[in-house]
């Protein structure tokens, strides 16, 4: 398991203050002496935020080799914090805190003191399933439970619960413990004060929360699904080398996409802009993939393009327009300067 090394903010004190609920539980396997990615992640990001966390291994295994991948694990998440204080995005002080915070177990025993149960197993619908089948019996009956499914809709697991209305979709993005974002998605039992509740616990962590219906691959999974397909189709047609690849996004979207949002950027390099090339991809490729969406076409015919005509996807009147502009080329300035003072 690999992870990347960048700043997430807002774990320190005022997430701790925030986090409003006292213990959690993440389900998971341990394997390779590694938990799976959303499980190991997601119990750094919740007792940093001053939560008690059970992390429990649901892999069948020998008394043995449980104690053995455990220990790795812990190592592993030790290691990780020590990295998160030496980087300053948490205090040194509060690495070993943290850590006592974490208890591991083997196999699921009694839930009942977790408000909030978060499964992160492998993307198999029966397996996730079955463990949610188990859990009835050694939860409280007031806690939220969630699964970090990346592509699973919520109705294929709820009624494998039994309270549906206190499930959902918690996405967690890869390394957990630094990205921000969280996509939660409820289903069609979900109550709206459980919504709520959990939108408040991952913004108490520190977390961007996002809610999101339900859809195959939600927000983040969809479009990386396509980004990536098109990434290695650009290799297989033998337009770039993957270390190109890489290069030309780490340095072109990746750089822009830190600081400006896709709909930003639709916006403020002009609908008409995407119009174009979207149609001329598209007859050029021969691929109907490339046509332009709908409400782009829509946004065509209404004139609505962007800050230079004082709508787009957002409204440009007034002053919004220099308001949205000066604070976009600010903030990618100030991720330029970072970018060459971390390249010294």
């Amino acid at each position: 398991m690999t992870r990347q090394q960048a700043a997430t903010p807002e774990v320190g004190p005022r997430a701790r203050s925030s986090a409003g609920f006292a213990r959690a539980s993440i389900l998971g396997e341990v394997s390779e002496g590694a938990v799976e990615a959303p499980a190991d992640g997601g119990a750094w990001a919740s007792t940093l935020g001053g939560c008690r966390v059970l992390l429990v291994d649901l892999k069948a295994r020998s008394v043995a080799d449980s104690e053995l991948v455990l220990a790795d694990a812990r190592r592993e998440i030790a290691r990780d914090l020590t990295l998160m204080a030496e980087e300053q995005v948490i205090a040194e002080a509060d690495v070993a805190p943290a850590l006592a915070r974490i208890e591991e177990r083997v196999g699921l025993g009694d839930l009942a003191a977790c408000a909030f149960v978060q499964e992160a197993l492998p993307e198999s619908v029966d397996l996730k399933r079955a463990t949610f089948k188990r859990l009835s019996d050694v939860i409280s009956s007031d806690a939220i439970v969630a699964s970090t499914s990346s592509t699973i809709s919520p109705s294929h697991l709820a009624d494998a619960v039994t309270k549906p209305e206190r499930f959902l979709v918690a996405h967690w993005l890869n390394p957990a413990h630094i990205i921000p974002l969280v996509e939660v998605v409820p289903g069609q039992l979900t109550a709206p004060a459980i919504v709520e509740r959990t939108l408040r616990l991952l913004e108490g962590l520190g977390k961007t929360p996002v809610r999101c219906a339900d859809s195959p691959g939600f927000i983040g999974p969809r479009i990386q699904v396509l980004l990536m397909n098109e990434a290695v189709r650009l290799v297989e047609e033998g337009v770039a080398t993957p270390e190109d690849v890489d290069r030309a996004f780490r340095a072109g979207m990746g750089f822009r996409f830190a600081s400006v949002g896709i709909f930003e950027f639709i916006d403020w390099g002009g609908v008409d802009i995407l119009y174009r090339a979207s149609r001329y991809m598209s007859e050029a490729l021969g691929d109907d993939r490339f046509k332009p969406a709908r409400l782009v076409e829509r946004k065509m015919a209404y004139n609505e393009l962007g800050p230079k005509t004082g709508r787009g996807f957002f409204d440009y009147s007034g002053e919004r327009r220099e308001t949205f502009e000066t604070a976009k080329i600010r903030a990618l300035l100030r991720q330029l300067k970072r970018d060459r003072e971390s390249a010294r």
